[in-house]
């Protein structure tokens, strides 16, 4: 059995980045489909299309792209525009708590700053933004990558809870389930890269530690022969 079989469907970004991609798909066309049950206008429709599922189309474009070759070779370019996207995001969130100050609008934003401050901590570091916002002092290695994780799932389980017992209907029920599936894979999705940037470096150190090495080895070498060669002329 090969790694690839190994590896848990979860922990594979290629099918975690499809199964985001499905569910994104899956939440905007039920919440439209929530919306025609319920005999809403056509304005609501399209403001509920791009209020409640701004997070869920920015997302399934973002992860369609990636999975093309011109979107692998512009990956830091694309992220830092969904970045902004999810900064956007952050921003309505926060007019959400002055129009409604209620538990579940307070720890959506937490959530929301969470999340946002996990991406720019594990996408932006390599980005020419990073130095140009001064961003590498904010103590973002305080904490380790798997307890951002951690905590996003805690936070987003809580504000499922929270999101249940506020809840009146079915609909209600089901959107906030699938609303906090997305948060913790999109969390996982983050996770994972944050695993292969430092497992990169990490063995771009140790190539260039042992690349150091041999060439001091050779080095070495090098002066014991000619300390050698020296010594035989002397004695001659």
């Amino acid at each position: 059995m090969n790694e690839k079989t190994k590896t848990r469907w979860f922990d594979n970004p290629d099918i975690l980045t499809t199964v985001i991609i499905l569910l994104s798909a899956s939440i905007v066309l039920l919440s439209q489909a929530m919306a025609v049950n319920s005999d809403v206008t056509g304005f609501l429709m399209l403001r509920n299309l791009f209020n409640h599922n701004f997070t869920y189309i920015a997302a399934i474009m973002y992860f369609a792209l990636l999975k093309t070759k011109i979107g692998r070779r512009n990956f830091n370019i694309i992220t830092v525009f969904y970045i902004i996207l999810y900064v956007l995001n952050t921003v309505a969130s926060i007019f959400t708590i002055f129009q409604s100050f209620t538990v579940p609008s307070i720890l959506s934003f937490v959530l929301n700053f969470l999340i946002l401050g996990y991406m720019c901590y594990t996408f932006l570091p390599d980005t020419r933004l990073w130095k140009d916002l001064n961003l590498e002092k904010l103590p973002f290695d305080e904490i380790k990558n798997d307890w951002y994780f951690y905590i996003i799932c805690i936070v987003s389980l809580v504000l499922l809870l929270v999101n249940l017992i506020y809840s009146v209907d079915f609909n209600g029920v089901v959107t906030t389930l699938l609303d906090m599936c997305f948060i913790v894979l999109f969390g996982r999705y983050i996770y994972l890269y944050k695993n292969y940037v430092d497992s990169d470096k990490l063995k771009k150190i140790e190539n260039k530690t042992k690349k150091q090495i041999e060439e001091n080895i050779k080095k070495n070498k090098k002066e014991d022969k000619n300390d050698k060669e020296s010594s035989e002329k002397d004695d001659k």
